[in-house]
């Protein structure tokens, strides 16, 4: 007889316990709200490989190629969207005069001739060395969204298409 009450008392603990932990019928799925998702946040980067371009002005002359190359990285931290790093470096023939080079951010393919994103003065001035080579780490305040870009580099203090030394078409690699 005690056995067959402990092996009631037994069925009826395990059948209560199975019922108080399943899910009433029809009941509705968790709304999505209530579900726990994680996900990382994705760094965004361009790059561009900087090539010499071709000179131009106004006389009646050959262009002439320039020897200026390079490589740029601009890249968007999820910490700071609205800022974007830039790390540019630039290898130009060492010339007498030429110790600093400009560049910027514009939209639109090498050789465009848009306008920089930014007003000149938001794009720090590269330090030539006595062997031609300067690099920039700076951050500025624009994100690229979509659409073609491309960074161009300026002899001295240069904004014009005509005083473009090297430049390079931005893509998208993460």
């Amino acid at each position: 007889m005690l056995l067959r009450q402990l092996l009631t008392a037994s069925i009826l603990s395990t059948s209560i316990a199975g019922c108080a932990s399943a899910p009433p019928a029809g009941s509705a799925p968790q709304p999505q709200t209530d579900r726990t998702v994680s996900g990382y946040p994705t760094i965004k980067r361009w790059t561009a490989t900087l090539n010499p371009t071709q000179s131009y002005n106004a006389a009646a002359v050959a262009s002439q190629r320039q020897n200026a190359y390079g490589k740029v990285e601009l890249t968007v931290q999820p910490a700071t969207p609205t800022l974007t790093d830039v790390t540019l470096v630039v290898t130009v023939p060492p010339q007498p005069g030429l110790d600093i080079v400009g560049w910027g951010l514009s939209q639109g393919r090498c050789g465009s001739g848009n306008p920089a994103v930014l007003p000149p003065s938001a794009f720090q001035p590269i330090q030539l060395s006595s062997n031609g080579r300067g690099n920039v780490d700076a951050k500025i305040p624009f994100v690229i969204e979509t659409g073609a870009y491309h960074v161009n580099v300026f002899r001295g203090s240069g904004t014009q298409l005509s005083d473009i030394i090297t430049c390079g078409d931005l893509r998208r690699d993460s």
